[in-house]
């Protein structure tokens, strides 16, 4: 076979690889194949093709959290905390599987061990809001409003401009009937991220209206934080998602998504993971 230029060699050599394998090209599209199973709740489907993601990407944390997230959903417990454990040896900073490992083992009733398996994070990473930000679930999950309101006034201090913290602020004094307080947060969560519906909802519950400096058709955009919470497959950019709050004019969906790098957020922060943030897979 004669090639005719450069270009004709090009396109030989991507067919090519394509055929052949490549496999983070591979793993990338196992993973879109296991999110979209995932997401339709076909979570054994889902766990061959995040199974063969790994395999093809086995250094890939996205794609182990993915793989223990839909173990979990069928009750592969011991298996999915393995996962979880390994994802975080490949990426010691990696939110989801934090959120996922804490929620397991709060599901288990070992809640103790998960904060301090959070406080752990916090204490090495002091640096990330994202450590504070996942204890200030657990806390709230676990009744103590207080110290999670703690958490994520410490998050704030790292990163001032984190939209999750801000979002999850704001919920704590909604939940708590402080709506002055409530609204300031979850504006200036939508001025770091305007793309946020359960944010918007929930000012919507508060007082029927975006407000005077947040028009709802506004162009507003900013980068997107790391997902909180995630509970849903990692794969590309992250979502949050609170949990709903009593009387919101709409109720969240309730996990992020992410598809093959980054498959929530928490999505989980996930939370989720974020879902993952999610119950723990998020699209990535």
């Amino acid at each position: 076979m004669r090639f005719r230029g450069p270009f004709t060699c090009c396109v030989f050599l991507c067919l090519a690889t394509l055929v052949t394998g490549c496999g983070k090209t591979t793993g990338f599209f196992n993973n879109s194949l296991g999110s979209q199973h995932y997401k339709a709740g076909n979570f054994s489907a889902a766990q061959r093709y995040f199974n063969m993601a790994a395999a093809d990407d086995p250094e890939n944390a996205d794609y182990l959290h993915n793989l223990a997230s839909s173990m979990k959903k069928q009750g592969q417990v011991a298996q999915a905390e393995q996962l979880y454990r390994r994802a975080l040896d490949v990426d010691p900073s990696h939110q989801p599987s934090y959120h996922g490992l804490a929620s397991l083992m709060k599901d288990q009733g070992r809640t103790e061990e998960a904060k301090q398996w959070l406080a752990m994070w916090a204490d090495t990473q002091p640096y990330m809001p994202e450590p504070q930000i996942e204890l200030a679930w657990l806390n709230r999950e676990t009744g103590n409003a207080a110290e999670s309101e703690a958490n994520l006034r410490q998050a704030l201090q790292v990163d001032p401009t984190n939209a999750t913290a801000l979002a999850h602020l704001g919920q704590t004094y909604h939940d708590q009937g402080r709506k002055s307080e409530a609204l300031a947060m979850y504006r200036r969560s939508l001025y770091q991220d305007w793309y946020q519906p359960d944010v918007k909802s929930r000012i919507g519950s508060i007082n029927g209206t975006w407000g005077p400096s947040y028009p709802a058709n506004s162009s507003m955009m900013a980068a997107q934080p790391a997902p909180m919470f995630a509970q849903q497959p990692y794969a590309a950019s992250p979502v949050v998602l609170l949990p709903p709050v009593p009387n919101a004019t709409a109720d969240s969906s309730g996990q992020p998504v992410q598809l093959g790098s980054p498959i929530t957020a928490a999505d989980p922060a996930h939370a989720d993971e974020r879902t993952a943030a999610t119950d723990e897979v998020e699209a990535r």
